[in-house]
């Protein structure tokens, strides 16, 4: 039992309090003041006050097999991005590189208080490759949406889509798993999603202009409750009509959009102007760190900023501007959506898993705290993320992480990104002290071409 904290529910009915937890097992027994003295004997108690507890964040896009190319290109613009990665590092990566990618971004997420990812999996140039990837998300105990998909560029992953039904008679086969898989699908057409609508697979798909056909693909219905959609951007009017119609997720990369020049800002008003509850999503660390405090905060300011720029314009129908909680919700109750794991995660309640993150408010930045919610969202970060449960179980614990030794991946992941570098003939020497390094993509990958000109770049 968790007890005496300020408790953060994002639960409509439950509200915010402050009180005791009861966990029993992987579940969220009972929320309350004073249960602490209606346990049996034998019961564990830990003294949480002083801190805030709340549903663990879900990550709704990252790309984790990029974990150990953090950093490498701070300047990077989607076209540098994709020829560094896709068009160059990606087409060199064995399976043991891909693992160990996983392993560093799963380890980051846990570290911030992210218990949910949806794992953008899009370089999965064999079946090696993919189990892989699966392997390593399974040693890490987070709680994962594993979508698998073919290379964007070079060869491999002639094996998609149909090695999906292996994977899932090979690793999904119980429904009460940490692990759930989807397809993932860059560039979206008629044929997939006729595929996944066929095979009973859900997806997720990067959305915007690029998507060759994209009304004729919005019109044959096979949008549905299931598909969740990263970016969005450029999208026109009728384009967000029909996701809002259809019951698919979509989610909003705040920091990557602008960054990378996926449209000068995430499409929040948008989302906002459909009734759409979007979530939130990292994207990858190329550039910036993982951190979901972060995401939020900028999530904030862009749609405040936007909310602002409309009402100053005369324009009507104006949404609210966003407060804390709005970008928390995002952050967790719509990660949920978009993870298709409402009913398990997402909100603190009884029955729902116990996917918990505590803060430790006893720090420089948060000591002299104010407004619980305004303190998660605008004054909280990594630093303060003290305890984080999954399905009940401790995966950090006084701000240390439980169950890895990441000295070690560490040492993994730098020689995995030496052998990377060394292929596409890069420095970390020059990474280091210089800037952005360009890595041109081959002529022949036209996949990746198409997506970098209609982006703009």
């Amino acid at each position: 039992m968790l007890a005496g904290a300020f408790i953060v529910t994002m639960d409509a009915a439950l509200g915010d309090l402050k009180g005791d937890i009861h966990v029993v097992g992987d579940r969220i027994a009972r929320i309350g003041p004073h249960l602490a003295s209606t346990v049996s004997p034998g019961t564990v108690i830990v003294d949480a006050a002083d801190s805030i507890i709340m549903p663990g964040l879900i990550d709704s896009h990252v790309h984790a097999w990029e974990g150990q190319l953090r950093g490498i290109a701070p300047e990077a613009d989607f076209g540098a991005y994709a020829a560094m990665t896709h068009g160059g590092i990606a087409k060199h990566m064995r399976p043991d590189d891909i693992g160990i990618g996983q392993r560093i971004t799963a380890a980051q997420a846990i570290n911030g208080g992210v218990t949910t990812l949806i794992d953008n999996s899009h370089n999965s140039r064999s079946a090696a490759h993919s189990d892989a990837a699966v392997e390593a998300l399974q040693q890490t105990g987070i709680r994962a949406v594993h979508a698998v998909g073919a290379p964007a560029a070079g060869s491999g992953g002639a094996q998609l889509p149909a090695d999906l039904l292996r994977l899932r008679a090979q690793y999904f086969s119980s429904e009460d798993q940490l692990l759930s898989l989807r397809m993932f699908d860059i560039t979206p057409s008629i044929a997939t999603w006729t595929y996944a609508m066929q095979n009973d697979f859900d997806l997720v798909a990067e959305m915007g202009p690029w998507i060759p056909n994209l009304d004729a693909l919005l019109a044959t219905g096979l949008l549905r409750e299931g598909h969740t959609y990263n970016h969005c951007s450029g999208l026109t009017t009728d384009q967000w009509s029909a996701i809002a119609a259809s019951g698919a997720a979509v989610n909003m990369a705040p920091r990557s959009d602008s960054h990378f020049g996926l449209g000068a800002f995430a499409p929040i008003i948008e989302a906002n102007r459909h009734a759409i509850q979007e979530g939130i999503s990292c994207d990858n660390e190329l550039s910036y760190g993982y951190d979901m405090f972060t995401e939020m905060r900028t999530l904030m300011t862009i749609q405040r900023g936007l909310s602002f720029q409309l009402e100053l314009a005369g324009e009507s129908h104006v949404p609210a501007r966003y407060g804390p909680r709005d970008v928390l919700r995002a952050a967790t109750v719509g990660g949920a959506i978009n993870a298709g794991l409402s009913a398990a995660v997402g909100t603190i309640a009884p029955g729902k898993k116990a996917d918990l993150v505590v803060l430790d408010l006893d720090q420089v930045n948060t000591k002299l705290f104010g407004s619980v919610v305004g303190t998660v969202v605008s004054y909280a970060g990594i630093a303060n993320v003290d305890t984080v449960f999954i399905d009940g179980i401790v995966k950090k614990w006084a701000g240390r992480l439980v169950g890895v030794d990441y000295d070690a991946l560490v040492t993994e992941a730098i020689g995995s990104r030496e052998f990377l570098l060394g292929k596409v003939g890069l420095s970390l020497d020059t990474i280091r002290l210089g800037s952005t390094p360009n890595v041109p993509a081959d002529d022949e990958d036209q996949a990746l071409h198409a997506i970098v000109s209609s982006s703009g770049h």
